[in-house]
C-alpha cells in the first residue's frame, strides 16, 4: 500500500515538474520574440511638393518706332495712358508727303494726256500701215509711245500710293490695345524712320513664365494641379506650351504656363510655381537597407499579435529620398525597431508604440 501512494506522489511531482518547465520555457521563448509597432501604409503616404521660381510677362511689350522721316508736332499719350488699338498716339509733320502726292497727281494727269495722243497716233499709223502709205518703222514708234506711256502712267499711280501710304505713318496709331510704359520722344523733335517713339505693353495677353530642369519638368507634366504663388495668393494654372530648346549653359527649359482670367497681375512680378507628384510616396524615414537593397518590413500572417516580419525591395528608391510604393495600402509597415527586425524573424505587435519611434 505505501508502495502505491509513493508511485502516485511520483506521478503528481512528475507532472507539475513538465507543467512547471513548459511554462517556463514559453515565457523564455517569448521573451526572445522581438516586439515591433506598425502603421497601415495609407498613414504614411506623402506627397512631394515641388518648387521653381517664375515671373508674369507680356506676349507683346513692343517699341513703337517711326517709318518715315518727319518732325514730332502732337504727342497724345504719356507715360501710365492706357490706349485702345488704333487710337493716334502721335502726329509727325506730312507736308512734305502732301505735297509729293500733289505733285504726283499733276505726273499722272500729264501721263495720261501723253497715253491719249499715243493711242491716237497709234490708231492712225495702223490705218496707214495698211494704206502702205507709211514705213513699218513709223508704226512700231507709234505702238512703242503708246506702251510706254501705260507704264508711265502705272509709275505715278504707284508714286501716288506710295505718297498715300507715307501719310498715313504721319499719324502713329496703337496696334493694340496696352498700357504706355515708356515715352521716348519729345515734341518738335526731328525724327526718322527706325527711331523709338513710345512703347507699349499689352495688357490682355499675360502669362507666366519659367525655367525648369528635364527631370522637374516631367514632375510637373505629369501634376494633378500647379499653383502660382505671388505675395501671398495662389493662382491656379496650367501649362500653355514647352519651348523644345535646352539652354546650353544652364541645360534647362522654357515652360509657358497660363495666366487665369482676371488675375491682375503686373508684368514681371516674380513668384513661384508650386506643384505636388501624382505619385504618393513613403516618406525617406521608414526606407531601410536589407542585403544591399533600399525597401520597407512589412508585418505579416498576424495571428494574435504575433506574426513575421518581410523585407519588400523597392527597386527605385534612393538613399535618403522619399520613395514611391505600389503595395495596398493597408500594409502593415513596421515602423518600431525596423532597424532591429530582420526578414523571416517572428514578431509580435505591440499597437501602443508610436510608429514615430
Amino acid at each position: 500500500m505505501k508502495s502505491i501512494r509513493l508511485i502516485i506522489i511520483l506521478i503528481v511531482l512528475e507532472g507539475l515538474f513538465v507543467s512547471f518547465a513548459s511554462t517556463a520555457l514559453a515565457k523564455t521563448d517569448d521573451n526572445k520574440i522581438l516586439v515591433v509597432g506598425v502603421t497601415p501604409l495609407s498613414t504614411l503616404l506623402s506627397t512631394e511638393k515641388y518648387s521653381a521660381p517664375a515671373n508674369i510677362i507680356s506676349l507683346n511689350h513692343a517699341v513703337i518706332s517711326a517709318e518715315i522721316t518727319g518732325r514730332a508736332l502732337n504727342i497724345f499719350v504719356e507715360t501710365g495712358a492706357y490706349v485702345k488699338q488704333g487710337k493716334t498716339l502721335l502726329k509727325l509733320d506730312c507736308r512734305s508727303y502732301i505735297l509729293a502726292k500733289k505733285q504726283a497727281q499733276a505726273g499722272l494727269k500729264v501721263a495720261i494726256t501723253q497715253l491719249n495722243y499715243a493711242k491716237k497716233q497709234y490708231i492712225r499709223n495702223q490705218r496707214l500701215l495698211k494704206q502702205k502709205t507709211i514705213p513699218r518703222e513709223l508704226f512700231d514708234k507709234a505702238e512703242a509711245a503708246q506702251l510706254t506711256a501705260l507704264a508711265d502712267i502705272e509709275l505715278k499711280k504707284a508714286s501716288i500710293e506710295a505718297t498715300d501710304l507715307s501719310i498715313q505713318r504721319c499719324q502713329i496709331k496703337a496696334p493694340f490695345s496696352g498700357q504706355i510704359t515708356k515715352r521716348m520722344v519729345q515734341k518738335g523733335q526731328l525724327v526718322t524712320a527706325g527711331t523709338p517713339l513710345l512703347q507699349l505693353m499689352q495688357n490682355n495677353h499675360r502669362e507666366i513664365k519659367a525655367t525648369l530642369s528635364s527631370a522637374d519638368l516631367i514632375k510637373l507634366e505629369a501634376a494633378k494641379e500647379i499653383t502660382f504663388n505671388v505675395a501671398e495668393k495662389h493662382f491656379k494654372t496650367s501649362i500653355r506650351s514647352v519651348v523644345q530648346n535646352i539652354d546650353e549653359l544652364t541645360r534647362t527649359l522654357e515652360v509657358r504656363l497660363k495666366l487665369p482670367k482676371g488675375a491682375k497681375l503686373a508684368a514681371g512680378l516674380s513668384g513661384r510655381i508650386e506643384w505636388s507628384s501624382a505619385n504618393k510616396q513613403i516618406p525617406a524615414e521608414f526606407v531601410i537597407r536589407r542585403n544591399n537593397q533600399l525597401g520597407v518590413m512589412l508585418a505579416e500572417d498576424v495571428v494574435e499579435g504575433i506574426g513575421k516580419a518581410r523585407f519588400v525591395p523597392l527597386p527605385n528608391a534612393k538613399e535618403g529620398q522619399a520613395a514611391s510604393i505600389s503595395l495596398p495600402s493597408h500594409s502593415a509597415i513596421i515602423t518600431n525597431n525596423r532597424y532591429r527586425v530582420q526578414n523571416g524573424e517572428t514578431i509580435k505587435i505591440k499597437t501602443s508604440l508610436s510608429h514615430r519611434l
